[in-house]
Formats: structure tokens, sequence, C-alpha cells
């Protein structure tokens, strides 16, 4: 009984510190301390989260974190494609990979036909931008409004109320 006791507390405290490491902002700007990691862009590029963010200042932007291994993620395409459907100029996709091998996400990016803007990030979801944002599962979306402001922190989902209702 206090074996399992134990347990219990471990796991209550365990899920806690989850929660409060991840803790939802309202915008990128109030928080100086994002984490300059490099990403890569398809032309091999290195771009930063600060440079995505200014680059796309004034738009709407969905980030999508997945994998090519992930099947959550795959199954979410379809949506995203039906979503880009009915929003062809007005949000632009931001497909965020965290493969372990750069082949595995070009391959994926070709053979799922994702359209919209590529980015890869070497140092996987457990890195410093994965802990930042407190990426723990993929696909993980996040929706940025033109002010800059997060709009939506966290949906895991594809069909995520919160996510969908940004494309009715």
């Amino acid at each position: 009984m206090k074996k399992s006791l134990n347990h219990l507390i471990f796991l209550m405290v365990l899920v806690t510190c989850q929660v409060g490491c991840s803790q939802p902002k309202s915008s990128f700007d109030e928080d100086a301390t994002i984490p300059d990691v490099s990403m890569e862009a398809i032309s091999g590029e290195k771009i930063t989260l600060r440079d995505v963010l200014a680059r796309y200042k004034g738009q709407t932007v969905l980030i999508d974190f997945w994998a090519s291994w992930c099947g959550d993620c795959i199954e979410s395409f379809q949506y995203l494609k039906d979503y880009k459907a009915k929003n062809p100029q007005n949000i632009v996709f931001l497909y965020v990979n965290v493969d372990q091998e750069r082949s595995r996400w070009l391959d994926a990016i070709e053979t799922y036909d994702l359209k919209g803007d590529h980015l890869y990030l070497p140092e996987g979801m457990k890195g410093n931008l994965g802990q930042y944002i407190g990426l723990t599962w993929i696909p993980r979306f996040m929706v940025i409004n033109p002010k800059g402001e997060i709009a939506l922190w966290k949906a895991t989902q594809a069909d995520d109320k919160g996510l969908s209702s940004y494309f009715e």
C-alpha cells in the first residue's frame, strides 16, 4: 500500500511539473528567452524561431510539429489539406519536422504532397525549442495571429475545435 501511495505521489508531481513547465504564453514577444535554435529550410537556409516570427508578421500562421514516423501526424495531413483549400491565401501553413534524419523529412514532404512552408528541427522535439514550447507529443499545432499573439497554444489533433475554428 505504501509503495502504491509513493508511486501515486510521484506521478502527481510529474504531471504537475509537466503542466507547469509548458504554460501557455500569449505572445512570443513577451518572452525574451526564446531559444536561438537553428532550424533548416528545404533550401538549406538556417533560420531561428525569431526569424520565422518576423518573416510572417502580419499573417496568421498555423504551425504543425510533426515527424515522418508518426501515424497521427500522417493522419492529420488530410485535415490540413482541407483547411488549406478553404483558406488558400489567408493562413500560412508552416510544417516543422522533428525527424532524426533530414532525408526522411524531405522524402515525407514529397510522399504526402505537403504544400506550405517547411522547416527541419535537427535537435528534435526534446531539444531547447521543444522544451521551450512544452513539445511532449506530436502532432502539435499552434496558431499565431497577425498581431504575433499566440491564438492557440496547443492542439494535438487536427480536428481539435480550437484549431478547426480558424477554418470555418
